[in-house]
């Protein structure tokens, strides 16, 4: 960063979870600070220019605070690291300055150090370390003098040098100027303060004696932190110049000698110690006798509104669409409601949807209504008419609607089982989408028919499922941890058909947040009288990618799905279905910054490779590639493709998905797809 200019000049991106306490050697070639990493904080040296990062401590203890000697060949930082830690009953000794050699690795603790020591800081010719230390129960500031290996106390501020926290740095030593500054905590704010020359203030070696007013400095009594704020005080002697007259005070406790202060006078106006706040369980809080008890009484406020969205398509058949949605919950979030809505030009294709989540208790139920078109190519193709040719295809209309009622039970943060039931309702229709062109290229608008109406199913659902997730998320999708889905429902009514989900994704992090190899199988088997009803598709862009790209276009197929035909999703659908992913996962940009206050999201990469299989009732699924002249009525092989892929995190509002994919079936080319959601 260019203080002078205010503007950061380069950013180091490092491979660990946390930075802090950065600073420079006397060449300005490197940097010290204390990363860490799975929540344990070590030492480390890199480049200015984020090279050659080298790891200086290895352990289990804490180091923090690192400070770099002018000759550039020891660090002085604050560890935990004592004969008196013993990590295997968590027993932490007092933290203490620590000096580290770098070219032998050598690390010594200063000696004689009491109380909690941090925030070390040389001196400009490195024969002092001046640090924070709260040995007389008070924080303030201790120079110890390498050559004579003696401490001594510089100041002596009754509030204590400290910052907002007990373990922040609160002091720093000029390089070259000779002049320290600290911060006070006093009247309830913090202020900094400066002095010249620290090595002027030493007097005599610090020695743990008792309270002592000698010459006007203050050296206080080495209590506990936690006391320092009223510390047991008998008596205070001051100890008289030599020469200086003295006198007798007579009072209702008795005479006293005027060099003897009473316990009242020395205690009564001094300012709490930070120490003593920290200690101090009610500091801070309200009073709560003041608070007045009111029922609580739930009401729904908005949590969320998502922009509304309107569009407008012109020419032959032109139509509005547009739609928005709604999130409600109480004061405590235990109850929430949704509302959304999507309109595509007439009620009858809006989707629509109402749900309801009590989340109050530990069985934990959601209920609601839904409302969705769906819609399912069922045969196309060029019929010649004198000069013109119609292009056309017949879709089969589906308007499912469905109420639920579903529950869940979590049996820890990770693990639940869910149960439910839905009633559904599928009205059905055919439509026939028709384009005429003449043999000059010259195409009319495309035109509906949607007048064929066919009977409406009606049908339960019953469903249970055992769900566990422990998925660390990153930028745009898991990068740690690993989740499954076992699920089992049974259709009945006028549909019957049982259809059981597996599905078992890992994150395994080659390098925590930066390579991770995500795999994932998946498979969904319908069984039973209409398991074909819900053909299952595998083209989607999530699945297999690479083989659904301009699918579903007037010329691609000439007779029914499922049947041997030209179409190119001829093995895309199946009531049955298996699918295999692997992918490498990798950042490209972690931040790209546009300004000094404004900078565009992260884009991360992968590489992939996709396996899926479809096939219904009467076909035999195969392993392998499918031989010469294979009747896929009869026989069905997977369908592979490999690839990359890049992911856009749009500012947490969706995640943008670029895949290039190269499929390895059929003679297809290579081919790009654009589409929104997380990585699997």
């Amino acid at each position: 960063m260019d203080v002078a200019k205010a503007s950061i000049r380069a950013r180091l991106d490092l491979p660990l979870d946390a930075v802090i306490s950065p600073v420079w050697s006397p060449d300005d070639k490197q940097i010290a600070f204390s990363g860490s990493r799975g929540g344990i904080s070590d030492l480390y040296i890199v480049n200015s220019d984020g090279k050659n990062l080298r790891q200086l401590t290895n352990d289990k203890y804490g180091d923090l605070q690192p400070s770099w000697s002018p000759d550039g060949r020891r660090i002085a930082f604050a560890s935990d690291r004592s004969p008196e830690t013993d990590l295997s009953i968590l027993k932490i000794a007092k933290w203490r300055i620590n000096v580290l050699d770098l070219q032998s690795g050598a690390i010594e603790a200063l000696p004689g150090q009491g109380g909690l020591n941090l925030n070390p800081q040389w001196s400009p010719n490195g024969r002092e370390l001046a640090f924070i230390s709260d040995r007389t129960g008070i924080p303030n500031v201790f120079l110890y003098d390498f050559a004579n290996q003696q401490h001594y106390q510089i100041t002596n501020v009754l509030g204590g040098i400290s910052a907002i926290t007990e373990y922040s740095p609160a002091i720093t030593w000029a390089r070259t100027a000779d002049r320290m500054a600290f911060t006070y905590y006093e009247r309830g704010d913090y202020t900094v303060w400066a002095f010249d020359n620290p090595r002027g203030l030493k007097r005599t070696a610090f020695r743990p004696t008792g309270v002592n007013l000698a010459s006007g400095l203050l050296q206080a009594a080495p209590l506990p932190a936690a006391a320092a704020a009223r510390p047991r005080l008998d008596s205070l002697t001051l100890r008289p110049r030599s020469g200086e007259p003295t006198s007798t005070y007579r009072g209702a406790a008795g005479t006293r000698q005027s060099s003897v202060l009473p316990v009242a006078e020395a205690v009564q106006d001094l300012p709490p110690t930070v120490a003593a706040l920290n200690a101090d369980p009610l500091f801070g809080l309200p009073d709560s006798s003041r608070f007045k008890e009111r029922p609580y009484r739930m009401s729904f406020h908005p949590d969320y509104i998502a922009d509304p969205s309107v569009g407008y398509s012109g020419g032959y058949g032109g139509t509005f669409a547009g739609g928005t949605a709604f999130v409600f919950s109480d004061l405590l979030g235990n109850h929430q409601l949704a509302l959304a809505g999507n309109v595509y030009g007439r009620l009858s294709d809006a989707s629509v949807f109402v749900g309801y989540a009590n989340l109050s208790r530990r069985l934990q139920y959601t209920t609601g209504i839904s409302q969705d078109p769906i819609y399912v190519p069922l045969q196309g193709g060029a019929i010649p008419a004198g000069n013109v040719t119609r292009f056309q295809t017949d879709y089969l209309r589906y308007v499912v609607r469905n109420v639920f009622l579903t529950g869940q039970y979590p049996f820890n943060r990770f693990t639940r089982v869910e149960t439910g039931m839905q009633l559904n309702s599928i009205s059905q229709g055919l439509i026939n989408v028709f384009q005429d062109c003449s043999s000059a290229g010259f195409c009319t608008d495309v035109q509906f028919n949607d007048s064929t109406k066919l009977p409406t199913i009606t049908y339960v659902t019953p469903s249970a499922a055992f769900v566990s997730d422990n998925t660390l998320f990153g930028n745009t999708g898991p990068v740690m941890g690993r989740r499954m889905r076992f699920q089992v429902s049974q259709n009945l009514g006028r549909l019957v058909f049982s259809d059981f989900l597996v599905d078992y994704r890992r994150y395994d992090p080659i390098i925590f947040n930066t390579l991770t190899i995500a795999t994932r199988f998946l498979s969904s088997i319908a069984t039973g009288r209409d398991e074909g009803f819900f053909p299952k598709y595998i083209g989607r862009p999530d699945f297999v990618r690479g083989y659904d790209r301009a699918n579903f276009s007037f010329a691609d197929c000439t007779a029914v799905l499922g049947t041997t035909t030209a179409c190119s999703n001829e093995q895309l659908a199946g009531s049955r279905v298996a699918v295999v992913n692997a992918e490498l996962r990798f950042p490209i940009i972690r931040r790209f910054d546009v300004g000094s206050s404004f900078g565009l999201p992260p884009v991360d990469g992968l590489l992939f490779w996709d396996a899926g299989l479809a096939w219904s009732k009467g076909q035999t699924p195969h392993i392998g590639n499918a031989p010469v002249g294979n009747d896929p009525d009869a026989d069905r092989y997977p369908l592979t493709s490999y690839g990359a892929g890049i992911r856009v995190n749009l500012f947490n509002l969706a995640i943008l998905r670029w895949d290039y994919a190269h499929p390895l079936v059929g003679g297809r080319k290579p081919n790009v797809t654009f589409s929104i959601g997380a990585s699997y």
